[in-house]
């Protein structure tokens, strides 16, 4: 993972464009508390911050009361991106940016967006991660 930078986003920055599938999401949050890590980073495309890969860990991540999470920021037109589909149905760039504009979101698992070299793990503590709370009206 080295050659990409694992960035500490806040959650609601973020803008999904594809739907999550509800099951899924409630597994990877009861991991993701187990465990207390986040495996792996989320894709986020830089100018318009729209989730390209990892909806349902950004799901999780909010279920799980998270202010943050870690992701690799890209560019759209880097040569290292591909954008594939994982069904026969093929979305454009162009679709997957508007999705994360005016919120219609894609089907679940639409779009396949692959880094080569591929991306891999880049566990973070959830600790790093959590809401940062003000101090309590005593403790000032």
């Amino acid at each position: 993972m080295s050659l990409y930078v694992c960035q500490r986003l806040e959650i609601a920055r973020l803008r999904p464009t594809e739907m999550v599938e509800a099951g899924h999401v409630a597994r990877l949050a009861r991991e993701m508390q187990r465990d207390g890590l986040q495996r792996r980073p989320l894709l986020v495309e830089r100018a318009s911050m729209a989730i390209l890969d990892g909806h349902h860990r950004f799901h999780a991540a909010q279920e799980l009361g998270l202010a943050r999470i870690c992701a690799v920021v890209i560019d759209y037109d880097d040569p290292r991106l591909e954008l594939s589909s994982w069904s026969t149905r093929a979305y454009s760039r162009t679709e997957v940016l508007a999705a994360a504009e005016s919120g219609v979101l894609l089907p679940a698992k639409s779009t396949r967006h692959v880094l080569t070299p591929p991306l891999g793990e880049a566990p973070v503590a959830l600790a790093d991660l959590e809401a940062v709370t003000a101090p309590s009206a005593s403790a000032r």
